[in-house]
């Protein structure tokens, strides 16, 4: 997908005017504009543009058929990315690349978050066992990256992603694990800023096979 193209029909449904705004809009860097000119227009933005304004994803990509997605207006398609939120002792770099699409109610996303912003992961491990268990879905609001205390987040640690309980405590950062064989994993000081927290959880599904 061709940037220029990609821009001007945003610009037409969301009222952005400007590379910055659609930096903003999108929570990337500006840096990643300048990739997309030359490299193209990853599918993940199509897809948080039309979650959030409810534009037909086909028409983003390719200028054809209904601007607006019609039979399927309270429906989102959540993209689902390559990377998995590790329960248990670390996973893979979050990356663009979409596996999957899971659709959820547009109402209820909007009134847990931002829907834009939203991905879904595949849970591995048995750290967070039984509220988690390997082969789940987990739903993250990547907008919702400031801590609230004892609530799920996916988050960044060294090379790692983790699905963790985080509680903040005086001067302490704490990563919880449901599962009891594994310990607690505490910052503090400089080791508090070697934290990302990439998300919050709001959804998990359940694979029974």
């Amino acid at each position: 997908m061709k940037f220029d193209d990609f821009f001007q029909r945003v610009a037409k449904t969301t009222g952005i005017s400007t590379q910055k705004e659609l930096a903003g809009l999108l929570g990337i860097e500006p840096a990643a504009i300048t990739m997309a000119k030359s490299r193209g227009v990853p599918k993940s933005w199509g897809l948080s543009i039309a979650a959030a304004f409810g534009v037909n994803p086909v028409w983003l990509k390719t200028g054809s058929g209904p601007v607006y997605q019609n039979e399927q207006a309270s429906t989102v398609l959540v993209p689902k990315v390559a990377a998995k939120a590790c329960a248990g002792g670390g996973s893979f770099e979050l990356s663009d690349m979409i596996v999957d699409e899971l659709p959820f109610d547009r109402s209820w996303l909007s009134k847990k978050g931002n829907p834009g912003r939203m991905v879904a992961m595949e849970v591995i491990g048995d750290s967070m066992s039984p509220e988690l268990e390997p082969g789940d879905n987990i739903l993250i609001d990547q907008s919702q990256n400031q801590v609230a205390d004892n609530n799920l987040y996916v988050v960044g640690l060294a090379d790692n992603i983790q699905v963790k309980r985080v509680q903040i405590r005086p001067g302490l950062v704490v990563l919880f694990s449901t599962n009891q064989r594994y310990s607690p994993v505490t910052l503090q000081g400089d080791e508090i800023d070697t934290l990302r927290v990439i998300g919050r959880v709001l959804w998990s599904s359940r694979a029974y096979a």
